[in-house]
């Protein structure tokens, strides 16, 4: 059965946090509900937009193996944050990528068609993108919080922002130097991309809307 939320719209009021309705995130291909749950909250100031997630009924993240930043962590599992500033859907926009083991990728996405097929990437060094992260593990869950500057994402004042949010889950023990892969992993957003046979978050039409109040 496919999820249906029509609205996308979040209105977020300074210093305050603001928990994200939906508790199960759809996947990528057609939209259908994943078991799996994935909380998100949101708060901002002068000079940081504050995300904390909780990725639930994850027993195999403790098989991560990437550690360091800015290297290829969606090979395996994370947690995903597209944003950009402005209420158009954008064809460059910010990613933020976070795992299990606290590793952090910042990259900056020029897709002009909005489809990811001809897409560019420029990494934001670790050292200046000003990111504070945390990740706890206990279980089969784990959880963070990412602070992003403002200044990071676009103009500081701007009051509307484009933004999806992601997770990829893998579903069962992997191999030795396993990567993440539609038979081993799901790949789930919270506005799904409906990508088809294909599962593809780089589709910025599914960007909800944030407005800062």
């Amino acid at each position: 059965m496919l999820a249906s939320f029509p609205d996308y719209t979040l209105t977020l009021s300074k210093n305050r946090w603001l928990t994200l309705p939906r508790k199960h995130f759809c996947e990528a291909t057609d939209g259908s509900e994943s078991s799996v749950q994935t909380l998100v909250r949101l708060s901002y100031d002068d000079e940081y937009l504050r995300v904390e997630f909780e990725c639930l009924n994850n027993p195999y993240w403790q098989y991560n193996t990437y550690t360091e930043h800015n290297t290829e962590l969606w090979r395996q599992e994370v947690f995903e944050v597209f944003i950009a500033a402005g209420a158009d859907t954008p064809t460059r926009y910010l990613e933020l990528e976070i795992n299990p083991n606290n590793a952090v990728f910042v990259g900056r996405i020029h897709n002009p068609t909005k489809e990811g097929d001809a897409m560019t990437l420029d990494m934001v060094p670790y050292e200046q993108a000003g990111i504070i992260h945390t990740v706890h593990t206990e279980g089969d869950s784990w959880k963070g919080r990412i602070e992003i500057p403002r200044q990071l994402i676009g103009d500081l004042s701007a009051t509307t922002y484009r933004l999806n949010f992601y997770r990829i889950v893998l579903k069962e023990q992997p191999a030795t130097g396993w990567e993440c892969a539609p038979d081993n992993c799901s790949f789930l957003c919270w506005n799904s991309t409906r990508s088809g046979a294909t599962p593809r978050f780089h589709r910025p039409d599914s960007f909800g809307t944030l407005q800062l109040t």
